[in-house]
């Protein structure tokens, strides 16, 4: 099986299992909150129920992540600016990053358009930070940096790259994520969705996904864009 149908068949196995953990996490979570209101005056119990409940929305936030990898990818109608973009990125990312994660913002003044959705590159860029993160724990630098390319065909490519100074990967680790065969903890991410969902999108907008790491040595992340004409 090719790399895009593996990619496909993952997705609709995952949009498959969150359909069915969404219908069964919802029950839970009702549930739950009925119980620590019941027990409010045994609070031995009441912390049981309220560790059920916890479980149940960390949960229900899982799903919902799978969900987003299961649904289709599909080119952008319109394209996309992709300077408002990054920038609106950067807003939601800066706020919430640990005290020892420095951020450093490299771009070019006109990146020009591509062909993916805002909510779908915003997506992207968001997972591919988390996995930085997560990758980094405490403290690093993460550096985001966006660029132009002449294409070789003509035109220009749209270059976006997101670099950690974390664990990195060890050669295997990194064989089989370029193979697409191993997608559970990606880059220290706890989930490991954040680069599948990236390759779809990279792959819907025709573009690719480049991935450079090294044990000890941090990760990089290219994604590789045909800018929109």
């Amino acid at each position: 099986m090719a790399g895009g149908e593996q990619l496909e068949a993952a997705a609709a196995l995952s949009a498959a299992v969150a359909h069915d953990l969404g219908n069964m996490l919802t029950v839970l979570i009702g549930n739950a909150e009925f119980l620590m209101e019941g027990l409010a005056g045994q609070p031995d119990l009441a912390e049981m129920a309220k560790l059920i409940f916890g479980a149940a929305q960390r949960g229900s936030e899982l799903t919902a992540r799978l969900d987003q990898f299961g649904r289709r990818v599909q080119p952008a109608a319109t394209p996309t600016d992709t300077a408002e973009a990054l920038a609106r990125f950067a807003r939601r990312l800066e706020p919430g990053l640990p005290p020892g994660i420095r951020l450093e913002m490299l771009a070019e003044p006109d990146l020009g358009r591509v062909l993916v959705t805002p909510t779908a590159l915003g997506l992207v860029l968001d997972e591919l930070a988390a996995n930085a993160v997560a990758a980094m724990g405490a403290q690093g630098r993460l550096r985001v940096i966006a660029g132009t390319e002449p294409a070789p065909a003509g035109g220009r490519r749209v270059i976006l790259v997101v670099e950690d100074t974390g664990r990195g990967m060890d050669e295997e680790t990194l064989r089989r994520v370029l193979q697409l065969r191993f997608v559970s903890g990606i880059a220290g991410h706890k989930t490991g969705i954040g680069l599948p969902l990236a390759m779809r999108v990279a792959q819907a907008g025709g573009g690719e996904l480049r991935i450079a790491s090294r044990s000890g040595n941090g990760t990089r992340v290219t994604l590789d864009l045909p800018a929109a004409t």
